[in-house]
């Protein structure tokens, strides 16, 4: 976001200051201080409250403040004595008078009439002419243009196997492509000649999961990862065309670390992640194959899933890596491998992913934000938002392609549906199937509704359905990027929460108005009502998960007892559910001790609370099986297994409501952008 500031362009994402032509880069503290100060300009704001929200509980001294304070002035050049920017207002705290102004930046491209696409400027490389759909056994895409130049960019297919390809790997004649498949049961990696169709698959024995892989420059080795639940090992491999050697052992990681590992620039120096098992963060190595040396690489702090997304430029001897803070803004950072130099490079807030150097290695490519339709680049300071190509289809992260202008990329052609079990008789019935995604679908607390998130209008909505009737009514008019990844029922079902990135918003139902909550930006998880005004959720202070309540009428905090590390209100305190910090857990507002599985069971899967109880009923979601396990608590035993790859599920009584693809295999298949001109001229050499 970018803010106006008696004259001075301040931006969030960059941390700058922009004056008559000079940029000043802000520590990020300083940047955090003044957009606090803008999203609240002209309000007296006690240190307490700066404490709270800006070092968000972090333990620091006033000192501390008043010498950010100091700090942030002199960058602004704002004279204490006589402020034109922040006075302080004695017994009080601090507060912004200058005059602030909101930039609304424009977007890259222009929405037309609804019976016509977008149209978009283009990059250096490419002139586009005019936006058409081409669709054929090969082709799925929307094509860009622009009124000037003949040629257009469009997709082709370069796979279409059975189930799920994903991780494109061009070797540099273009012609060979490393890839997985994924159909259900295993992770296979194949190397295909895309113009023979000739392929050849890269094993290590039945039951091991193969790939991603990865070329050197020469195109003459591929580096993997070979791995079980068990085993975790990277291997290099040497090619004469399709013609493949025996493997080479470079690496054993941690079992459950399934990351991805790139060659540099310098066949014997690769970059791979790690974590220290399945479900932990991830981190950054180098490793030399030379001395066997592993070198823990510079790189941002860890949020989330870590330090996986990274890609190597495309000459010179640096990685781009996409990582986000702890306000869960994506941010996309440059490291030096020569100097060990970090630097971040810009921040976006959104729901965005993995970046990627562009074939100049000037620019940062990725796809566009959820539902990410869109390729899209930056330039490296995150300014000139240009859109590359757009799709109907849901896409994943690009990958350069060899021949130097091109990318490629996974295309999705399932989407998400629900659908209820009926504990009692074991039958399903599909309750939503549409052609988009319906996701997050969760049970009113009388079951009469259920509440889902659909993007069939365009962008995410909430939404509800009549479990009698069947009649689906629309909600919100947000007509934004927020991307939703829980939602919960207020007991007396007039409002409804849902988590976003790193917010949380009350509903109104009635008449779809939105509030969003006054906390500071940062990872949320468990989400639930306790009261019609109040809510808890899970929020990370210092090293470890604790339960804040939220009264949003008076807006009061409370801090349960650091013990509890998740709580799941219900509307009957019967079915509430609390999680220590050793993982037990307790039911009911006596808390009484509880036991549904031999294995260790999480509180959390992602964002969303893993355990729901309702009446005899306690489910949880177990991702090793992939799986949702039920059991009847008064007869202490197991009552179903329902298998779902979508860990989102929601019970009532005896019904359960799971997200269900659309396709088991997942059913998608890799794509390369071309253009038409080009293309017809080297088809003339094959």
């Amino acid at each position: 976001m970018r803010w106006q500031i008696n004259g001075i362009e301040f931006c969030e994402q960059k941390q700058t200051l922009y004056r008559h032509g000079e940029t000043v880069r802000l520590e990020p503290m300083m940047s955090e201080l003044l957009a606090y100060f803008c999203h609240h300009h002209n309000q007296v704001i006690s240190k307490e409250t700066l404490l709270n929200d800006v070092w968000q509980g972090r333990y620091v001294s006033d000192n501390t403040v008043s010498k950010l304070i100091t700090k942030t002035r002199k960058a602004l050049q704002d004279d204490a004595r006589n402020p034109s920017f922040i006075v302080t207002v004695p017994k009080r705290g601090y507060r912004l008078i200058a005059d602030t102004t909101k930039i609304e930046d424009e977007e890259p491209y222009i929405v037309s009439s609804p019976k016509r696409s977008k149209l978009a400027f283009t990059t250096k490389h490419y002139l586009y002419l005019a936006i058409t759909v081409l669709i054929s056994l090969l082709v799925s895409a929307v094509f860009l243009y622009k009124p000037e130049s003949k040629v257009i960019t469009s997709a082709k297919a370069v796979t279409t196997d059975k189930g799920s390809e994903s991780f494109p790997s061009f070797a540099p004649d273009g012609i060979r492509l490393s890839y997985m498949n994924y159909d259900g049961s295993t992770l296979r990696l194949f190397v295909k000649n895309i113009y023979s169709g000739e392929q050849v698959e890269v094993t290590h024995g039945d039951n091991v999961g193969v790939g991603p892989g990865s070329w050197n420059n020469a195109g003459d080795k591929l580096v993997y990862l070979a791995a079980t639940q068990e085993r975790c090992e990277y291997f290099i491999r040497r090619f004469d065309g399709l013609t493949m050697s025996e493997p080479k052992l470079i690496h054993t990681c941690n079992p459950g670390s399934f990351g991805v590992i790139k060659f540099t620039h310098d066949d014997n120096v690769l970059v791979f992640a790690e974590s220290p098992g399945k479900g932990e963060p991830y981190s950054l190595y180098s490793i030399d194959l030379d001395s066997g040396k592993i070198t823990w690489l510079p790189q941002p702090d860890i949020h989330l899933g870590g330090n996986s997304q990274f890609d190597v430029h495309p000459s010179e001897n640096k990685l781009l890596i996409s990582s986000p803070n702890e306000k869960q803004w994506e941010g996309f950072y440059q490291l030096d491998l020569n100097t060990q130099k970090l630097e971040l490079l810009f921040q976006l807030n959104s729901y965005i992913c993995c970046g990627i150097w562009s074939h100049d290695g000037e620019h940062v490519v990725m796809m566009g934000e959820h539902p990410a339709r869109d390729i899209v680049q930056f330039d490296i300071d995150g300014s000139n938002k240009t859109l590359l190509f757009s799709s109907p289809l849901l896409l994943h992260r690009p990958e350069r392609h060899s021949n130097g202008r091109d990318y490629v990329f996974t295309a999705f052609k399932h989407n998400l549906n629900i659908t209820e079990y009926n504990l009692d008789n074991r039958e399903s019935t599909s309750i939503l199937n549409g052609s988009s995604d319906e996701k997050l679908a969760v049970f009113s607390p009388s079951g009469k509704q259920i509440a889902y998130i659909s993007p069939a209008s365009g962008s995410e909505e909430l939404w509800l359905v009549d479990h009698e009737t069947k009649r689906k009514t629309k909600i919100t008019e947000f007509a934004d990027d927020r991307h939703y990844v829980d939602l919960a029922w207020s007991p007396d079902e007039k409002k409804i929460a849902g988590l976003t990135l790193n917010a949380v918003h009350i509903i109104n139902i009635a008449n779809g108005e939105t509030s969003v909550l006054d906390l500071p930006q940062k990872e949320y998880r468990n989400l639930s009502f306790k009261t019609p005004e109040t809510v808890a959720l899970s929020t990370k202070l210092g090293n470890q998960w604790q339960v804040v309540e939220l009264d949003f009428i008076d807006n009061t905090k409370h801090l349960l007892d650091p013990k509890w590390k998740a709580v799941r209100y219900s509307q009957s305190e019967d079915d509430w559910l609390w999680f220590d910090q050793e993982g037990q857990m307790f039911m009911g507002l006596e808390k009484k001790p509880i036991v549904i599985s031999e294995q260790k069971i999480s509180p959390s899967f992602g964002r969303q609370f893993n355990v729901k109880k309702h009446g005899k009923h306690i489910a949880f979601y177990n991702w090793h099986s992939e799986q949702v396990e039920v059991f009847d608590v008064e007869m202490n035993k197991a009552v179903a297994t329902l298998p779902t790859r979508v860990g989102h599920f929601s019970i009532n009584k005896n019904l359960v409501l799971l997200g269900k693809r659309s396709s088991s295999g997942n059913d998608s298949d890799l794509y390369q952008t071309y253009s038409q001109a080009i293309e017809a001229k080297q088809a003339s050499l094959f």
